[in-house]
């Protein structure tokens, strides 16, 4: 689904993030869903959703949404800032 069409995006970092591995995506220590990222892009798939996320597992939605406005959601762990410079 829609970890094809991502990988299959035409951009600079193509190659890398394709053959990047996914990262479990914790929250409150626990595996929540998995994230793969390179550069500026991040795809993360989260366990036991649809599209609306929110809606089924609103408290890893509310990190991703966290880490992701606090530029560090390519840390899997969201245990530290990762800037990317491309």
């Amino acid at each position: 689904g829609n970890s094809r069409w991502v990988d299959s995006m035409e951009w600079s970092g193509k190659k890398a993030f394709v053959s990047s591995t996914e990262k479990p995506f914790m929250v409150d220590g626990k595996e929540a869903g998995v994230l793969k990222s390179h550069g500026p892009l991040s795809f993360l798939k989260v366990h036991d959703s649809g599209h609306m996320v929110p809606m089924d597992q609103p408290k890893a939605a509310l990190e991703m949404l966290k880490r992701w406005t606090s530029g560090n959601l390519s840390d899997a762990s969201g245990s530290q800032r990762l800037d990317f410079a491309m």
